[in-house]
């Protein structure tokens, strides 16, 4: 049987639009490590006849330079970047500092990956990003490949930017960069030291490189996590990286104050980090349940979050929607709890004013790591729910503020910046590498093949992203689409059967068959639907010409549907799809596997499956029609069917 599940209500079944952006993204995904390691293997002959460039300690000017890197993926990446850069303003005042957003250097092709693809993914497919983010998580070799092709993309475009600002310290605060960086360091192209730092507070294998000179976390329990990961001495702790206005006292009237707030009553402040992502509305409800609690949701730079909660709340007065704010310390001072979404510099922003914090209906990935991770060391609470929400809001208001222990006292990151000097890293060995690179390489180029020429790739995605083949209709009429295969030789004796019971079906062909026939199924207002067999090893590749030729043999008009096998590789999907064709597949009965005698439903899609025996072939119709009547249901044919709708 097939792997995917029957689909809800499904017509034409695709968004035109939506499906266009679905075929080039999961064709893309396919195609992108075939090209990378063909463009691998060019750099590296190239590599080979020129020798490398290295970016050294060779500048005489006594003002020592510090580039600090960043990638707009989110506010707290940016955010942790310019509290390193007022940390060092403060550390050195003769120190020249460098601020550059590393995507607008590694390439579009990157920027797209890393920022755009990234952030559609998380709003629109949080599922496939969590499935995504697991399976990397897990599984090093994927991890591997991954690294390698933002190194892949990243490395060249990135060293060059490096050579021209000339540094004599780098600092990451994006895990992709210091990707690139630690790639880059650890093959002595770069010999200054390379600093990264870790905002997170579990899923550290992203932001990790065995390259790297020094990580800095923001929480003690992290640095046994990155010395398992990149060696010993590779970690230290810090004083959390925030803004200069944290570090000034400010209690909760000036604050409030400050921004305008009654200074009385409770506020409970719903963020959905820079984004503006996650569980805002529900959040936002479950506090509205605690009498006299004000809320102030934060939809960050996402313009559609902030108009459809102000819809939503447009009639509560004690719901204010904001945008982005760079208030954000005067916020959480003012704020009785900080219900939040996606964790990272935020919540250390809220541990920095003593703002308790909430973590609920964070997105799949890191932002479920780090709600975990925050429970685990004491520093908040998680909701699974809006119920458990709206108790443990009312737990932290009812309660006593306390103090929540954090890293204050650790020395600053700026002081271990300046202090860092370049650690003995090994690189691997040639055979080592050589092989580690092979095998990459051959993955990459088998994935795609393996991934158009199977079944199991389609039917997760057919799962996930809700493109399975039609298998059910939402009608008000007791009708069930009824697709019959079987030899051209039974299908006139068949086609007398139906009308017997006042019934119809569509028979699927997956070869040409006379046009007599194709006669005397139009007179029955029966109709012929085109089957394609299996797609396995090299079959998908004649899916297109397939189709073409049946469609015309068969004279099918108007939307244009096909019986798709137990096994649909993703090939003949893509190649289907592009024709306009789309896939039709249910339950399949025949004389060895009869109908149950209830549990069909209207409107779902039945597959009988004929052998070539004209007696046992017409008991098995007979079977069908009495048990589809005695469930009160009739069979028609796929276009009958179609146009039973109840949403047209």
């Amino acid at each position: 049987m097939s792997f995917w599940h029957r689909s809800g209500n499904r017509s034409h079944g695709f968004d035109e639009e939506y499906e266009l952006v679905l075929l080039i993204l999961i064709s893309g995904l396919l195609l992108v490590a075939a090209e990378v390691a063909a463009f691998w293997l060019v750099r590296a002959i190239v590599r080979f006849l020129r020798p490398p460039q290295r970016v050294t300690d060779k500048r005489t000017s006594a003002r020592r330079r510090v580039l600090v890197l960043t990638a707009p993926v989110g506010e707290g990446h940016v955010a942790a970047a310019r509290a390193v850069v007022a940390e060092l303003e403060d550390e050195d005042g003769e120190l020249e500092i460098v601020l550059i957003d590393a995507l607008d250097e590694i390439g579009r092709v990157l920027r797209f990956i890393l920022c755009d693809l990234y952030r559609w993914q998380f709003g629109h497919v949080a599922r496939i990003y969590g499935l995504f983010y697991r399976l990397l998580e897990r599984s090093s070799f994927c991890r591997g490949i991954g690294q390698w092709v933002i190194v892949s993309f990243g490395s060249r475009p990135l060293l060059r930017r490096i050579e021209l600002v000339d540094p004599d310290i780098i600092v990451s605060t994006h895990p992709p960069v210091t990707c690139v960086l630690g790639h880059l360091r650890r093959r002595d192209r770069i010999q200054v030291p390379v600093i990264a730092t870790i905002t997170d507070l579990d899923g550290l294998g992203f932001w990790v490189h065995p390259g790297v000179d020094l990580h800095l976390v923001m929480h003690e329990s992290c640095v046994a996590q990155v010395e398992r990961m990149a060696g010993p001495g590779s970690a230290r702790c810090a004083r959390p990286l925030l803004a200069p206005a944290f570090r000034e006292p400010r209690t909760r009237a000036q604050a409030r104050r400050a921004l305008g707030l009654s200074e009385a009553g409770a506020i409970a402040v719903v963020s959905g980090g820079g984004w503006g992502v996650g569980e805002l509305e529900k959040a936002a409800r479950a506090a509205l349940e605690i009498e006299g609690l004000s809320v102030i949701c934060l939809a960050g730079r996402n313009e559609s979050t902030r108009r459809r909660l102000e819809l939503a709340f447009a009639a509560e007065t004690r719901v204010s929607v904001w945008g982005f704010t760079d208030a954000m310390s005067d916020v959480l001072a003012a704020a009785d709890a900080l219900v939040h979404s996606t964790g990272g510099v935020t919540v250390l922003e809220a541990l920095a004013r003593n703002c308790p914090v909430i973590a609920y209906g964070a997105p799949p990935g890191h932002a479920r790591l780090t709600a975990k991770a925050l429970v685990k060391h004491g520093l908040g609470r998680l909701a699974l729910s809006p119920e458990e929400l709206t108790v443990s809001l009312r737990s932290v208001l009812e309660r006593p503020r306390t103090v929540v222990r954090t890293t204050l006292s650790a020395p600053s990151c700026a002081s271990l910046v300046l202090e860092a000097t370049p650690r003995p890293t090994t690189e691997p060995a040639l055979r080592a590498r050589l092989a580690r690179r092979a095998t990459l390489a051959t993955v990459a180029l088998i994935l795609p093949i393996w991934g158009l020429s199977t079944d199991l790739p389609y039917a997760l995605a057919a799962n996930t992203l809700d493109v399975a083949p039609l298998s059910v209709v939402s009608t008000g009429q007791g009708d069930v689409g009824l697709v019959i295969t079987a030899s051209p030789s039974l299908v006139p004796g068949l086609v007398t059967e139906l009308r017997r019971h006042h019934a119809h079906a569509s028979f699927a062909f997956s070869a040409p068959v006379g046009s007599g026939l194709l006669r005397s199924l139009a007179r029955a207002q029966d109709e012929p639907l085109p089957a394609l067999g299996s797609g396995e090893a090299t079959g998908w590749l004649h899916t297109r010409d397939h189709l073409n030729d049946l469609f015309a043999a068969l004279r099918v008009r108007g939307v244009r549907y096909y019986l798709a096998p137990d096994a649909l590789t993703f090939g003949q999907y893509l190649l289907a799809r592009g024709q306009g064709a789309l896939p039709i597949s249910g339950s399949r009965f025949g004389p060895d596997v009869p109908a149950p005698s209830r549990g069909l439903h209207r409107g779902e899609v039945i597959v009988l499956e004929l052998d070539k025996r004209r007696p046992e072939a017409n008991a098995a119709i007979d079977n069908l029609l009495a048990t589809l009547a005695r469930n009160g249901l009739r069979g028609v044919s796929v276009k009958q069917l179609l146009d039973s709708r109840s949403d047209r």
